[in-house]
Order: C-alpha cells, then structure tokens, then sequence
C-alpha cells in the first residue's frame, strides 16, 4: 500500500486536494481548507474537486462533503435571507434620511419666507386681531430742535430736498433776511441744501413700515378698545441710523410702545449722508373701521 492509500484509509478529507475555478486549477489545500471555502461559498456542489494524484468529480459526487454541503447550503441561504433584510433596512434608512432632508430643505425655505416676510411687513395680522392698523404717507423735514414734547416746527422742503426760495412756505414768526428768504438771525439756519436722499427714505419706508404694526398691536392687547390716532417723528442721523424718536400723544409718549417703536426703528437701514439731518413723521391709526 502506497502512501495514498494511506492518506484515504485515515479520513475522507485527509491529505491534499485540488479544486477547479473554470479553467483554473487551484491548490492544494488541506481537507479543513477546502471546508472554509465551501462554507465561504467559494466553492460549490457543482466544483470539481480532487486529491492530489486522483481523479476530478463534483463536490456532490464525493461522499464525505456531501453532508457538509448540505450544511453550507443551509447557510448560504440563511446568509441570503440577512443580507436580503439588511439591504431592505439600508434602503429604508436612505429613504427616511431623503425625506427628511426633502423636508429640512422644504422647512428651511418655509422659514426663510416667513423671515423676509416678516421684515418687510412684520408679524401683526390685521384680519385676527381685535384692532385693525393703517399709517399715512410719511412726510419727510429737515430736522429741527424740539425743546418739549409736544413742540413740533415744520421745515418742508421741495421735490428735490431743499428749502423753498425767498417767499415760499416758512416757520410762522420768523422774519426774513432780505434777499436771501432765510430767517434772520436765525442761529439754526436751514437754507443750505439738504444732503439726505428723500428717495431712499421713501423706499426704506415703504418697505419697512408694517414691522411696526405688531408694537401697536402689543398696545391694542395691554388697551382693549383702543381706538387712537398715534402721530411718531424720528430723527435720521448722518450714519443713516435713527438717533431719536417723538410719539406725539400724551398718553404713549413715555413707555412700552415708545421702546418697542424705538428698537424697531433703530434696524431700518437708513443711507449715511451729509448736512443737516432729516425727521421723518409717521401717522398711524389704531382702532376699527381703519380700513
């Protein structure tokens, strides 16, 4: 008896085997190898396989694997059936995470609208609250020094921002300079031309008035029934920022809706420009039947 035969007396997978991948011949490798790599499914029931010096034959036609194909089979179908769930839970994963970043995104534009809305036109609404909110056409002055409250002095100027020539409208009670339709001996002298862009007010204006509409409604709730015609005038300084603010009405020109204005008024953004700085006056009727 040759060594061979001694190999096959000891164990069916003892020895050294080859296997076959299309053309490839490959090996040897222990019985235990060839076990890993049915297992591993590298090699199947239709490889065929070989002791070194014998015949090849397929796996399933070689007695001592066939129980242990019958077992990697059972595996790999146990091996499909997980990969199979988690590929489902991966795709469901990735399907969420879409969504939820399809919905951050759609939440994200939402809330972005809503800002730039609710910097041009502020948060009040007109159609649930109990009071209703309209303002008049803004009338825009060079500023003059208000030594009380109610103290208000009128400097219209033209079209283009500057003090009417001698003879046009003028503050009541003051005497002309001859020839030059400037007060005289008006130590705050207003005829030089103004410098602030009444245009870009306007448009500043415009676009920013209705943010203050929720201070007056903080005002309606803490005054049910309020019905006021409120006047405010604010002065512009030269960096475009407004330095000072008048709620002309004796009953709101100290207080919560005074600093409400004021901190709002503050964020509109206002040109620097030169000279002499400019007011701005605002009316605003709060009550019902505003339309």
């Amino acid at each position: 008896m040759d060594s061979r035969d001694v190999d096959h007396a000891e164990h069916p997978l003892g020895g050294e085997w080859l296997y076959r991948k299309g053309e490839l011949v490959l090996g040897p490798v222990r019985g235990a190898q060839l076990l890993d790599r049915l297992y591993a499914g590298d090699i199947n029931g239709q490889t065929e396989v070989a002791l070194v010096g014998e015949d090849f034959e397929r796996v399933t036609h070689v007695e001592a694997l066939r129980v242990h194909l019958a077992k990697a089979e059972a595996k790999w179908r146990v091996d499909a059936l997980e990969r199979r769930v988690h590929d489902r839970a991966r795709r469901q994963r990735n399907l969420r995470l879409t969504i939820l970043a399809g919905i951050v995104v759609v939440v994200a534009g939402a809330a972005g609208a809503v800002a730039r809305y609710m910097a041009v036109h502020g948060t009040f609404d007109t159609r649930t609250a109990e009071a209703a909110i309209a303002v008049e056409p803004p009338v825009i002055r060079l500023a003059k020094a208000r030594k009380q409250q109610d103290e208000m002095l009128d400097y219209p100027l033209d079209k283009g921002g500057r003090r009417p020539a001698a003879g046009g409208t003028r503050a009541a009670g003051l005497g002309t300079r001859p020839g030059s339709g400037a007060p005289e001996n008006d130590p705050d002298d207003v005829s030089i031309e103004a410098k602030f862009d009444r245009g870009s007010i306007q448009t500043v204006i415009a676009q920013r008035q209705r943010a203050l509409y929720p201070c007056f409604a903080e005002e309606a709730k803490r005054s049910p029934g309020l019905t006021e015609r409120i006047p405010i005038e604010f002065v512009i300084g030269n960096d475009g920022q407004v330095k000072k603010l008048w709620v002309d009405h004796p009953r709101f020109a100290e207080g919560a809706l005074q600093e409400c204005l004021m901190k709002e008024l503050q964020r509109w953004p206002f040109r620097p420009y030169e000279g002499q700085q400019a007011t701005v006056g605002l009316s605003f009727t709060i009550g019902k039947g505003t339309g």
